[in-house]
């Protein structure tokens, strides 16, 4: 492969809100400047979080005003104001006010505008990784990057969760799952008789989103529905004192894994989610079916589905909201613990270091690799996945760059790692 660029300082797998992130702190805080900088993602900038949120229809956020892509917690809040988009901060009973998807996203895009972030995108998949001695090789789909370091900001990827009855059917035209990138709720016929299958936040949403005068929808909900406003306590939004059980574990290990777990509540949705979903339910705008699917068969461009309890139907669109696969299972993970001297846990989960992120090799040192995003949980806790994981990744990353670049600049030099 031809190498695409050797000057550069910090190369940032992924352009979502991690990403992003990431390099409006590194630019603010003038630690590199912006043809220092390469964000890799075939996407584009926080296009594969704008697309999730189409998909699932989600039009406000969970999480409130202070949690977004900038540095100062009351950016976001600030630029409502100036544009006259105060209704556009909603209201909670527990906390901040919480942004619209399109506040958040404009507010994201006059940032990536105010520090030239677009000029710094590569329209490329990295594939493989090698942190050399001074440097990092990032291998991609557009040529070979050389960097003194490297930031992984990537998600879950395309590790989601089908049921079991659903495996052998994904491929046909009825069943897909909500994140599957083909996934297009707005081609779903006016009259079609959709069945969705889950009982959290997602699961909601899409149901309410799909509901019209017309169009059938059975949510398939097994279990009760859970209600909580946030994903997590927000003890763990401190990032200090509780996040000290995880680091009292041994790092990347099934004790840490498991009480991230714990933690999180999984499977739920916000009081204005459920809220929605019961004027749905008593205006008969959707059918819940309480019995779990047990067997789903093609029938001529349609499934037929057959319940635990009995009951059947007969569904134009099958769509499973059913969650997401391992964090530590996407391509580029998987392919790092094949080949690389990365060292890596409890089923597959980097072993990194508490107080940087730094990615840890095989003989104990640290790499000149540092991750953010829900593959750091077991550092940061429940909500390295959200927003604010990302604000407090990026100041733990952006303490060590300034750290290591100072002694660069003052000709201290490290043994070379």
């Amino acid at each position: 492969m031809t190498e695409t660029n050797t000057d550069t300082l910090v190369t940032i797998v992924g352009g979502g809100v991690h990403g992003v992130h990431l390099a409006v702190r590194l630019l603010q805080a003038d630690l590199i400047d912006v043809c220092e900088l390469q964000i890799l993602d075939p996407t584009g900038l926080l296009e594969s979080f704008r697309r999730k949120c189409r998909q699932c229809g989600m039009v406000e956020f969970r999480s409130p005003f202070v949690h977004h892509v900038g540095t100062d917690p009351f950016s976001l809040r600030d630029f409502a104001r100036e544009r006259g988009r105060e209704d556009e901060l909603r209201s909670t009973t527990v906390g901040a006010e919480r942004p619209t998807a399109s506040l958040f996203f404009d507010h994201a895009e006059w940032l990536c505008d105010q520090y030239g972030i677009e000029s710094t995108l590569l329209d490329a998949r990295a594939t493989d990784i090698k942190n050399n001695q001074g440097n990092v090789e990032i291998e991609t789909t557009q040529g070979c990057i050389s960097s003194q370091w490297c930031l992984l900001a990537v998600g879950h990827g395309r590790s989601f969760t089908y049921p079991e009855w659903a495996r052998e059917l994904v491929s046909t035209e009825p069943v897909t799952h909500v994140w599957e990138p083909t996934f297009d709720p707005n081609t779903i016929d006016e009259t079609s008789t959709v069945g969705i299958v889950g009982g959290g936040i997602t699961a909601a949403q899409l149901a309410t989103m799909l509901t019209q005068p017309g169009r059938d929808i059975v949510l398939f909900a097994r279990s009760p529905f859970r209600v909580e406003t946030l994903e997590a306590s927000t003890d763990w939004m401190h990032f200090s004192g509780i996040t000290e059980k995880l680091h009292s574990r041994p790092p990347a290990s099934r004790a840490r894994e498991e009480l991230v777990a714990e933690a999180r509540y999984d499977g739920t949705m916000p009081p204005y989610v459920f809220r929605r979903l019961q004027r749905a339910l008593k205006q008969e705008q959707i059918e819940l079916e309480r019995s779990e699917i047990t067997v789903a068969t093609e029938a001529g461009g349609t499934v037929v589905t057959t319940c635990r309890d009995g009951s059947a139907f007969c569904l134009d669109k099958l769509v499973c909201a059913t969650g997401f696969g391992s964090q530590y299972d996407n391509e580029l993970f998987r392919h790092l613990r094949r080949e690389s001297t990365l060292q890596t846990g409890y089923r597959g989960a980097p072993v990194l270091d508490d107080d940087t992120l730094r990615w840890m090799r095989q003989d104990g040192t640290p790499s000149r690799i540092a991750v953010s995003g829900v593959a750091a949980q077991q550092v940061l806790g429940p909500f390295a996945r959200n927003v604010i994981g990302a604000r407090r990744a990026g100041e733990l990353i952006a303490g060590l760059l300034e750290s290591e670049l100072k002694m660069k600049q003052r000709g201290v030099s490290r043994p070379e790692i």
